[in-house]
């Protein structure tokens, strides 16, 4: 091999041998993709405490419980819900709520802190240039107080957008942002790190299969499950090895899982330790809305 080819060749193995790899899942299981068509249903109670939950993650300081919250213009409050549907704790924020979406729980700049991710991005009139997700310690007793949090603001690079769906990926955390409206909802990524000290442009991943309603969305604690959810319909995608959480949003859906139709169908999250999946409703109209959980079969 002559001097060229060899040089050509160590070049061709330095760049193969320093891209990053994409993700590879914890733990490979085979977890079953099928659960029950036939929930458990607990009533939330008090029943006129949360009107708009919005957003739902299963709290890993408090095994047991979930976090709840409600949309644009209520109260800047997070309620911790039990699994029979009681309301047993509210705790207020320092930062007001424009319009709260969705929520999710892991990892962050200390590794052995759990963080609360909750995503003011609503934009109704599709006006707001800045969106914002705030970062902080999640709350680890019934009394506690949130004091300390980071702030990571992003603008879309194309345009404002209405979006209720965060997904948090607890392999590289990395956040996605889902668009609601259009037809074909658009996918942003924030890399990790995300800065808290200025405005980030968030990177542009590509269009799904799907759209029009997206209203929350969530990803398992191992990284190899992702749902999405609208008003009618939940989409499930299984997490292939090495595939980032882009890549799996933008092919079709594994499948739709099992729904009973709410009001206003917002909130989804899988259960901490992967045994099935709870959504919550908007109380709209209706006296009183229920927490669902769908069981892995």
């Amino acid at each position: 091999m002559n001097k060229f080819y060899f040089l050509v060749s160590i070049c061709a193995f330095l760049v193969v041998s320093c891209k990053k790899p994409a993700p590879t899942p914890i733990e490979p299981t085979e977890l079953s993709e099928n659960f029950s068509e036939t929930p458990t249903s607990t009533p939330i109670t008090p029943t006129d405490l949360l009107d708009e939950a919005s957003g739902l993650a299963d709290s890993k300081k408090q095994p047991g419980f979930l976090w709840t919250h409600e949309d644009a213009g209520s109260p800047n409050h997070l309620y911790l819900l039990s699994r029979q549907g009681k309301i047993v704790a509210t705790y207020t924020t320092p930062f007001i709520n424009f319009d709260w979406e969705d929520i999710a729980i892991g990892p962050g700049p200390d590794a052995n802190t759990s963080y609360i991710y909750l995503a003011d991005i609503g934009d109704n009139s599709n006006v707001r240039d800045i969106k914002q997700i705030y970062r902080f310690p999640e709350p680890s007793t019934l009394n506690s107080t949130i004091t300390n949090f980071e702030s990571i603001r992003f603008r879309f690079p194309d345009g404002s957008y209405d979006a209720e769906t965060l997904l948090f990926d607890p392999l590289t955390k990395d956040i996605y942002i889902v668009t609601k409206w259009l037809a074909n909802a658009r996918v942003y990524r924030l890399a990790y790190p995300q800065s808290t000290t200025g405005v980030i442009t968030a990177k542009k991943v590509g269009e799904m299969t799907i759209g029009t309603d997206l209203t929350g969305g969530t990803i398992s604690t191992i990284g190899t499950e992702v749902i999405v959810r609208g008003y009618t319909a939940i989409y499930y995608w299984k997490r292939k090895v090495n595939e980032t959480v882009g890549e799996v949003l933008l092919r079709a859906p594994t499948k739709k899982l099992p729904y009973i139709f709410e009001p206003q169908g917002e909130a989804v999250c899988f259960d901490l330790n992967n045994k099935g999946y709870f959504t919550l409703s908007e109380r709209r109209n209706v006296p009183s809305v229920n927490l669902y959980f769908y069981a892995r079969k």
